[in-house]
């Protein structure tokens, strides 16, 4: 069985990157604020739940959602 969690992450953090490569309006900067919130969220919910090899790849994850932040904005999420 797949952990829910690692999925719900993987998710999140698609959709974050994808809403801070295409920001146009405030609104859409607001809507891409908002997921990378919940990805981090997620991320850090499905860290508790995980196996080592999970753990790994939500690693990669997070590395590659603060760097697209990073990118998007000078202050922290």
């Amino acid at each position: 069985m797949a952990n829910r969690y690692f999925q719900q992450a993987r998710s999140a953090v698609e959709e974050a990157t994808t809403a801070i490569s295409s920001p146009h309006t405030p609104l859409d900067q607001s809507q891409a604020t908002e997921k990378v919130k919940r990805a981090k969220q997620a991320l850090s919910q499905a860290f508790a739940d995980s196996s080592l090899a999970e753990r790994e790849q939500l690693m990669e994850l997070q590395e590659t959602l603060y760097e697209v932040a990073e990118e998007y904005t000078s202050e922290e999420f």
